[in-house]
């Protein structure tokens, strides 16, 4: 590793302010610029709840509200607001969210911000083009992988009950936490055990406090009937069984079979690490691993959900810093991962090369092409003296 020049105080207060503008201006611009659509999509759900109506109908000019009843709960404060207040408010609080969970994760998993200048770059160019584009869109997946962030630091940190509530919460708001959810239970801490599948029960019952049980019944399985039916085959999700269907005619068939087995395999190696006692690389390498399962697997997998794979992507520009000599090989790897991920598909790069970039679904090749440089770090990792 390189030196360990810990940050000065002077540094942190103005990487703290730059950072506070920075976000506040892009929150700014979404508020009274960009006006996303899915703002509306959340708002209007939670007045239907507090209504008595359906949240899960087809809405006019707006898509379907996928999240749970009580996520649409927790938006109605900010549909009590101004709109462009309300919007400011909803990104604002998940921008500083993420950036909060992402600093307590990296810490856990051995990476802390705060030694060198050098470290806040890396982090601060792996994450912030996705979390923007996310942010950008009123998407709630920002807010959603700072709790996953947090739960992580928290299990890292051996406080297993407050993992347990974090991640069943956010499982509760969107489902694809559950994937890092099931992974910690290989760690058998009946503390953890307890707190997730509590979480869980008291998180979808939560809603009743406000709306009553039968109406919380009435919600969820609306919820359940709108899920069960959205089975998404569009060409232009960035899944890799879509990848395959558009650029190889492959048959998506194989979708459901081989998410469950390479899930089965991230929570076997999850509970390898937790049997040999490997907590180093298993705080630092499973919820990357996690994130980039989903966007890899899941149906839904499209742009904005491209933030889940920010922590891979990091760990590559991490290594970077590390890996002495072959340094260089790895600076190459981040670069590209960039590059694939969020660059072509951003505004810094001209219009057609960002229309190419979507035709061909180049992000799913990025999201290969950093799972595999991931794998390859982990390996070299369990071949050095201090992997155990």
């Amino acid at each position: 590793m390189l030196g360990r020049q810990v940050m000065t105080s002077a540094q942190k207060r103005w990487g703290l302010i730059a950072l506070l503008i920075l976000t506040a201006g892009i929150c700014l611009h979404t508020a009274l610029v960009k006006k996303p659509l899915n703002y509306a999509v959340v708002t209007n759900a939670a007045e239907n709840i507090l209504r008595g109506n359906n949240p899960y109908a087809a809405q006019e000019g707006l898509d379907f509200f996928k999240y749970s009843p009580l996520a649409g709960l927790l938006a109605a404060p900010f549909s009590r607001l101004m709109d462009g207040v309300g919007l400011f408010l909803f990104v604002f609080f998940q921008y500083w969210l993420f950036f909060w969970g992402f600093r307590r994760w990296a810490d856990s998993a051995g990476c802390p911000l705060d030694q060198r200048v050098v470290y806040v770059l890396v982090a601060f160019f792996s994450v912030v083009f996705d979390t923007t584009v996310s942010i950008q869109n009123a998407q709630v997946n920002a807010g959603i992988l700072g709790l996953m962030l947090l739960a992580a630091a928290q299990y890292a940190e051996d406080k297993p009950v407050r993992a347990g509530l974090l991640l069943s919460l956010a499982a509760n708001l969107k489902l694809f936490p559950i994937t890092l959810g099931l992974c910690l239970l290989m760690g058998f801490k009946k503390k953890y055990w307890a707190a997730f599948w509590g979480g869980l029960v008291f998180w979808f019952a939560a809603p009743a406090a406000v709306v009553g049980w039968g109406r919380n019944l009435e919600l969820l399985k609306q919820w359940a009937g709108l899920m069960s039916w959205d089975r998404t085959r569009s060409l232009d999700m960035l899944d890799l069984a879509s990848f395959l269907e558009l650029h190889l005619g492959w048959s998506p068939w194989w979708r459901e079979p081989l998410a469950l087995l390479v899930g089965a395999a991230i929570g076997a190696a999850a509970l390898y690490f937790f049997r040999l006692r490997q907590d180093r690389l298993l705080h630092r390498f499973l919820l990357p691993a996690n994130g980039l399962y989903i966007v890899l697997f899941s149906y839904l997998s499209e742009s904005p959900t491209s933030i889940l794979a920010v922590a891979a992507v990091f760990l590559i520009g991490m290594e970077a810093l590390e890996a002495g000599s072959e340094r260089w090989i790895f600076w190459i790897l981040w670069a590209g991962a960039l590059v694939l991920i969020p660059l072509f598909y951003s505004d810094l790069v001209p219009k057609a090369w960002n229309v190419w970039a979507q035709a061909v679904n180049l992000k799913t090749v990025g999201y290969i092409w950093t799972a595999a440089a991931c794998l390859w770090i982990l390996i070299r990792h369990l071949g050095t003296p201090d992997a155990a």
